[in-house]
């Protein structure tokens, strides 16, 4: 009997290859590019997708056999829902897998920008001990994060962050809870306020480009911006402009309106930026988890199940 094929369009942990291996035959992309999946996809039942490989009207409709899109992490930017749901193919989602994840990145990058670790260590490097005397260490503790978005993420934010002493004010017109901390309905008083800004909300048409030369003049000048979320919510050119002129005092970016991030992209250019390569959600224990997820959702639909976490069940006609 012939075994269904999943195309798994990156390395997943494995842990869930194991869970996929005796069940399917597995079709492992050389790489990401559109040109491959279009080559592969034809006969494959099933797809493990993540965040870099686009799965487009295109791919989707040379997609002959496809039962589901088992996405890797909370976004579907690479996938188009509406075909997918016009051929009954299932796109599912593996949320609360990294939030705690993505938390502890966020504090990472707050520490790191306020302690100076990484431009301190490339001074050392340098020889330059004189560096320890350098004005901009500050403490955390007293100082107020704003946080833009209260989902599972930003509440793991704040958490920690009121864990380290820091004063908390939110946005987030959509939040119904109870907040440990100061809510405000008008984001410039967050801009204006904030001390670290950092950013935990989907790309709408409200939130694209959300800072951008206006709003990133509302900010301290010692001000700080971090985001993990979504490269679209930052108009690049902008943030580039206003860390060169010291609007703020710097940032510390996971996500990019373009990845990966070039070489010669002026952001790389700059000595008060900290970049990682979309990798906040990215450890051992969270890599497991939703490898994990993603093969269950795969094994599930093949064996005629409906699967968790399905993100376009309102436009599925099955």
């Amino acid at each position: 009997m012939t075994r269904p094929k999943v195309f798994i369009s990156e390395p997943i942990n494995p842990k869930g290859i194991d869970l996929l291996k005796d069940a399917v035959e597995l079709v492992h992309s050389p790489d990401t590019t559109k040109t491959t999946a279009l080559k592969l996809i034809g006969d494959c039942d099933a797809a493990i997708l993540r965040a870099t490989t686009i799965f487009d009207a295109e791919v989707i409709e040379a997609a002959e056999k496809l039962k589901v899109i088992a996405r890797t992490g909370v976004g579907y930017n690479n996938v188009d829902l509406e075909t997918a749901a016009k051929k009954g193919i299932y796109v599912t989602l593996t949320p609360d897998c990294n939030h705690t994840t993505v938390a502890e990145h966020v504090l990472a990058m707050i520490l790191a920008l306020a302690k100076q670790v990484f431009f301190m260590d490339a001074a050392v490097r340098e020889g330059k001990w004189a560096a320890r005397f350098s004005p901009h260490q500050m403490d955390i503790a007293g100082k107020t994060v704003g946080i833009i978005g209260l989902g599972s993420i930003g509440l793991e934010v704040a958490e920690r962050c009121r864990a380290m002493g820091m004063k908390l004010l939110a946005y987030d017109p959509f939040y119904k809870g109870n907040f440990d901390g100061k809510m405000t309905d008008v984001l410039d008083e967050l801009f204006a306020q904030s001390d670290f800004v950092t950013l935990h909300c989907p790309v709408l048409p409200s939130t694209e480009k959300m800072i951008n030369k206006a709003t990133l003049a509302q900010m301290k000048s010692t001000a700080y911006l971090i985001n993990s979320s979504r490269g679209a919510l930052i108009d690049e050119d902008a943030l580039v402009e206003a860390l060169q002129n010291e609007t703020i005092k710097g940032a510390a970016l996971d996500v990019f309106q373009e990845e990966p991030l070039s070489d010669n992209h002026p952001l790389a250019t700059l000595s008060n930026v900290i970049l990682s390569p979309h990798c906040a959600g990215s450890t051992i224990e969270s890599n497991e988890r939703i490898a994990v997820m993603a093969a269950q959702a795969v094994l599930d639909t093949l064996a005629g199940k409906k699967p968790k976490h399905i993100c376009n069940e309102e436009l599925l006609k099955i």
